[in-house]
């Protein structure tokens, strides 16, 4: 038993995949969009903080250079260091540091000995000449400058200070930048190091084993080896955590860049996080989608499929009964249109049905009535016939003998247009019945030419056979091939005149495929123009009457030549005789009966 997929379920399969793979395609692009987000929402994190504390160190230098600048103005500072009041100044000095917020304070005089220093007063009294900032500032000019100082960046400058127009001292201030700072600009999971000729000085990152601060510097090194410009930014596992580190130069420089730079690094714990949360969401969103979508699948699949069942059932049942009922229509769609239009063409059916069916009782009817009539009219016609022969004798005269042989001419026609009547209402009414069998042609001519040439004779017309040597048998109905060739040569009787000849030729048709014989009725009758021929196979053409005959005889051999799947055709011309033609296929050569030698030998 073949096991047939059933149409629901194909439409269910291709939903649920058609959702699959459209939700799953969503998705992705869904994870991948989000993802590409959180990363660059990431990495513009790490930038931030490193930008964050770039910007507050440049703004430490600004309040140093400001701070020195500002005080070195202050015409108290030129006086108190020209009158050599160095306790006024420290008083001063102690002041100031306090109000600006400044971790060094420091005022030498015009030899660079310190004279007075805030945040270190034992240091007064030191000379201080060999500082480049202090060397600077006693040329007149300001100065700015970062050093390392224990585990911390100072950040330092210096401004000259003037009394009448001459440089009687030096101004140097300064701010730390060590972890506390770094630590105050940290974000939670973001960490600050900064780098100092080529020197880890201040550093936030946390409990991080030695290797892990080398691998930073390693990294560093890295970073400043491209040929990029000097931003990098690197993943890099610091002990058990994965980092982002981002580079960025604290200042512009051209000979030795990468030497003094801030490293930030933001742990990827956050962002792992916030991808595995993202995750769960999308896949979540996903299954729920795909659950409601399955649902509404298999609802939309299961209208589908009980409209189809209804569609499948009602034409199945259509096959079996022509008498049918409607289908029921479940659905207002496409198919609900379908069944509604099947119902439609049901309906029109069924009457076509009907009518067809009283058509058919009453071509059948008729047909029983004709074949009633034909039996009843052939049985007193044929002995009408036999007692005519049976009075034929030579003794009588002989204008008698032509009398009664056209009685028998006469009603031999009668009797051939009762069965051509007969065989007609037979094949409208489907009831024509066939029986295709090999048929020796010989032998069928044979026989008619037998039967036929006493009326021949009686009309001075010569009726011949020319056949083909080994014709081979026809694949037709025997009654058939009778009743065509009987109608042929009657209307060839009809149309010669006394002295002209009927042949009857037989031959295997030359480049036919499959093998056809071809049969030949020709007389040398009157002929007939081109716009008879044209209707000469109608039923009832015009011009049958005219020529004595009832137009059925060529219409009905037609149909049996069309029915037995041969072909038939005229050529004539007026005056010059007709040649009927007709044309069957041959008997399969493995299953062909071959004639007689007898009936041969007397066809030829």
């Amino acid at each position: 038993m073949v096991m047939r997929s059933k149409v629901g379920f194909k439409l269910l399969g291709v939903n649920l995949l058609s959702l699959l793979v459209a939700l799953v395609g969503l998705l992705l692009v869904m994870q991948y969009l989000a993802t590409r987000q959180i990363l660059e929402w990431h990495g513009e994190r790490v930038e931030f903080t490193a930008r964050l504390v770039l910007a507050e160190y440049l703004r430490k230098i600004e309040r140093v250079t400001q701070a020195a600048s500002l005080l070195a103005d202050n015409p108290s500072y030129g006086e108190l260091l020209a009158a050599g009041d160095g306790e006024s100044l420290r008083r001063l000095a102690t002041l100031m540091i306090n109000a600006t917020g400044l971790h060094v304070l420091t005022i030498t005089d015009a030899k660079g000995i310190i004279q007075a220093r805030a945040h270190d007063p034992e240091a007064i009294g030191v000379n201080i000449s060999t500082n480049p900032l202090v060397r600077a500032a006693l040329k007149g000019k300001d100065a700015v400058r970062m050093t390392q100082w224990q585990d911390s960046i100072v950040l330092s400058a210096t401004s000259p200070i003037h009394f009448e127009n001459k440089v009687v001292g030096v101004m140097l201030t300064g701010m730390l930048v060590d972890r506390g700072f770094v630590e105050s600009l940290s974000r939670p999971g973001a960490e600050v190091a900064i780098f100092y000729a080529n020197r880890l000085v201040v550093n936030s990152f946390k409990a991080l084993p030695e290797a892990a601060l080398n691998e930073i510097r390693r990294s560093k090194e890295l970073a400043a080896a491209g040929s990029a410009p000097p931003t990098r930014v690197q993943s890099l596992k610091l002990g058990d955590q994965d980092y982002t580190l981002f580079y960025l130069p604290l200042e512009e420089e051209d000979v030795k860049p990468w030497e003094n730079l801030i490293v930030v690094g933001v742990n990827r714990r956050v962002m792992d996080a916030s991808l595995g949360t993202l995750k769960l969401v999308i896949f979540g969103i996903g299954g729920a989608a795909a659950l409601v979508g399955a649902l509404l699948s298999v609802w939309l699949s299961w209208g589908m499929r009980r409209q189809i069942k209804h569609l499948t059932e009602g034409t199945r049942q259509a096959a079996i009964d022509e008498e049918a009922g409607d289908i029921p229509v479940t659905n207002l769609d496409e198919l609900g249109e379908l069944a509604e239009s099947f119902n439609t063409m049901l309906r029109a059916l069924r009457e076509k049905t009907r009518d067809l069916k009283e058509e058919r009782d009453r071509v059948a009817a008729n047909a029983d009535f004709l074949a009633m009539i034909v039996h009843d009219i052939k049985a007193p016609l044929t002995g009408v016939r036999l007692t005519i022969e049976a009075l034929q004798d030579e003794t009588l005269p002989p204008e008698i003998n032509h009398k009664l042989q056209g009685i028998i001419q006469r009603s031999e026609g009668l009797l051939l247009h009762l069965h051509n009547v007969l065989d007609l209402s037979r094949f409208e009414a489907g009831s024509l019945a066939l029986h295709p069998e090999a048929v020796p042609p010989g032998f069928v001519i044979h026989r008619l030419l037998h039967h036929f040439s006493p009326l021949a004779q009686h009309q001075g017309v010569a009726l011949t056979a020319v056949l083909a040597p080994d014709l081979p048998s026809l694949h037709l109905d025997e009654h058939s091939l009778e009743r065509v060739l009987a109608n042929l040569l009657v209307n060839a009787l009809a149309a010669t005149m006394k002295g002209g000849e009927i042949k009857v030729e037989a031959r295997i048709l030359s480049g036919s495929e499959p093998r056809e014989v071809e049969i030949i009725v020709a007389d040398t009758g009157c002929g007939m123009k081109s716009e008879q021929q044209e209707h000469l196979f109608e039923k009832y053409p015009s011009g049958a009457q005219k020529r004595g005959g009832s137009g059925l005889g060529l219409h009905i051999c037609r149909t049996l030549v069309e029915v037995n799947r041969g072909r038939i055709w005229v050529e004539s011309e007026p005056g010059r005789g007709s040649r009927f033609h007709l044309a069957f296929p041959a008997f399969p050569a493995g299953g062909e009966a071959g004639e007689p030698e007898e009936e041969r030998a007397a066809a030829s």
